[in-house]
């Protein structure tokens, strides 16, 4: 019972973790697919 318990505390956590970087990287995607880039010349 007490794994079950640790596992998902455990796997809630991994889990949030990952939403939370998959946001950002969709969110980090949105701002540099608009055809701007900090390198490119005119």
């Amino acid at each position: 019972m007490l794994g079950f318990f640790l596992g998902s505390i455990f796997g809630g956590t991994v889990g949030v973790t990952t939403i939370c970087l998959c946001t950002a990287a969709k969110w980090g995607d949105a701002h540099t697919d608009d055809g701007h880039s900090e390198n490119s010349r005119k």
